[in-house]
């Protein structure tokens, strides 16, 4: 009998029995934890934005670039962050598009844009959340200063888009627009 034993043993090592043995281990591990497929993530078009152009925030009060990756890169270039925004007198609005470059991809979830004073970093004007949901390292999105939300003529406000994680509010990236 230990004869057979010795025998089985060793037609198992020869046959890669224990291999098959430790995968089967494995696969049923993996399965256990809740392990999913290796699936290809999909590749962000803007992922080489995120290291020369990461944290800021671009003001558009004209048309968007509808452009992604190097073309985008090379609009960004050209294009200060910081913008000054004009409006009619009969006007209680500045219309603008905010284009956030973040450094990393953002968490799931909706994105949350702030507005600060800059002679007062404590005052928050204005903030919300949008209802879609950031996904890659470039975020934009068309939005109106309002003279009845708190935004005035002559101020300049610091813009940041971060997301709400664990009931704090986490930067992402900062610009600045002035009003006049």
């Amino acid at each position: 009998m230990h004869t057979l034993l010795v025998g089985l043993t060793l037609l198992m090592t020869a046959n890669g029995g224990p291999q098959f043995a430790r995968d089967h281990s494995c696969a049923k591990a993996d399965k256990k934890a809740g392990a999913a497929k290796t699936t290809t993530p999909a590749v962000d078009p803007n992922a080489m934005l995120a290291k020369s152009h990461g944290g800021k925030v671009w003001i558009v009060t004209g048309p968007t670039p509808n452009a992604e990756g190097a073309e985008l890169g090379k609009w960004l270039d050209k294009h200060p962050p910081k913008a000054e925004i004009k409006k009619e007198a009969k006007d209680t609005r500045w219309s603008m598009t905010y284009i956030a470059v973040f450094k990393k991809p953002p968490a799931r979830g909706p994105a949350t844009v702030q507005f600060v004073d800059k002679k007062e970093p404590g005052t928050l004007v204005d903030q919300y959340s949008t209802d879609t949901a950031a996904t890659s390292v470039v975020f934009q999105e068309p939005y109106d200063l309002d003279t009845n939300n708190g935004f005035n003529k002559d101020r300049t406000y610091i813009i940041r888009v971060g997301q709400i994680i664990k009931n704090k509010f986490v930067t992402y990236a900062t610009g600045e627009v002035s009003l006049k």
